[in-house]
């Protein structure tokens, strides 16, 4: 990997701060309202519960980001690709722990780092990441976090989130979107899911066509809720 020199360093810090102080202005004045709370509180919160992989599409997945940031211990995995660096930065701002790997970059070694993190019990601790990313299609579950979920004994849970008002980068694959400011928006859970460590591949891609299910389902709920058409 090539050496980053100190000027570039020094960007990426400036411009990481810049943003990760924007977000939180931003982000900020967005009221939200959580639909599922017992799940929230149990699974997301309550250390008795254990641990947690949370998978959410890609299209929303930059307010959820922003929402855990005040959880207990939680990591993320992101690209390692140029501009993952900066979102890397941006994450340990926020609290997170950043794995750096996606499907396309490095997968294999993050998913093993991942499951690294997730196999420490001795606090709670939380993961996640879109799980059609990081380039498509949209909607579409990759295997990559069910199979972190079955590996370390962890939790999955599906959650989803859609705003009254929004901005859609309708050219970005995912048709990405972020809630405008002074708006709201609506969270919602599924139910969590605990995949045993013998599942069959048979009974592993059913769990898998399921929790895609249940991530459009959630989706095209918050949609209607918020009348949000995309």
């Amino acid at each position: 990997m090539e050496k980053e020199s100190l000027m570039g360093k020094i960007k990426l810090e400036i411009s990481a701060f810049l943003a990760v102080n924007l977000v939180r202005m931003w982000f900020g004045t967005v009221r939200v309202e959580i639909l599922n709370r017992p799940v929230y509180e149990k699974y997301f919160k309550d250390p008795a519960t254990g641990n947690v992989v949370a998978g959410s599409w890609h299209r929303h997945a930059i307010f959820l980001f922003y929402f855990f940031r005040n959880l207990g211990p939680r990591g993320v995995m992101i690209s390692r690709s140029r501009d993952g660096r900066f979102t890397a930065r941006i994450a340990e701002y926020l609290g997170y722990t950043p794995v750096r790997g996606s499907s396309s970059r490095g997968g294999r070694q993050a998913l093993c780092a991942m499951m690294d993190y997730m196999a420490d019990t001795s606090e709670k601790r939380l993961c996640g990441t879109a799980v059609d990313g990081p380039r498509g299609p949209a909607r579409k579950m990759k295997s990559g976090m069910a199979v972190l979920a079955m590996k370390s004994g962890s939790w999955f849970v599906p959650m989803a989130c859609s705003g009254t008002r929004v901005i859609t980068f309708s050219r970005a694959w995912d048709k990405t979107i972020i809630p405008k400011p002074f708006s709201k928006v609506v969270i919602d859970f599924g139910q969590p899911v605990k995949i045993a460590q013998d599942a069959t591949n048979e009974e592993f891609c059913a769990i898998c066509t399921e929790l895609e299910n249940e991530l459009n389902r959630l989706t095209n709920k918050l949609d209607s809720i918020c009348g949000y058409s995309g």
